[in-house]
């Protein structure tokens, strides 16, 4: 039998929103899908987490050109929960990953 996810509302698509915390980082966030960040530099954008599916992630990805038109070049990955990496594939400019060893490893597996 396959494992459930941690809640239902993880298998929907949920539109999140894209809020200033501080200049040049945000949070994309949503009331039932995991939050996520930006952080835009001088040159280039780093995101942190992917979202759950490349649908997800090229919905933010729109949401993140309202704001700055610069490359997304960096990834920053907090753990391997598929809700945060599965929407990888959408972030096509980005050759940059960050993420622990543990985090590599379990995503590797």
């Amino acid at each position: 039998m396959p494992k459930a996810f941690a809640s239902t509302a993880d298998t929907q698509i949920q539109r999140a929103q894209l809020i200033e915390l501080a200049p040049n980082i945000y949070g994309y966030i949503s009331d039932y899908d995991p939050n996520t960040g930006v952080i835009v530099g001088p040159d280039n954008v780093l995101v942190i987490d992917c979202r759950a599916t490349p649908k997800m992630a090229r919905e933010w990805i729109e949401d993140i050109r309202e704001v700055t038109d610069k490359p997304i070049t960096h990834i920053f990955l907090t753990h391997y929960h598929a809700v945060r990496v599965m929407g990888r594939a959408a972030f096509t400019d980005a050759h940059t990953v960050i993420s622990s060893r543990g985090t590599l490893d379990l995503i590797r597996e």
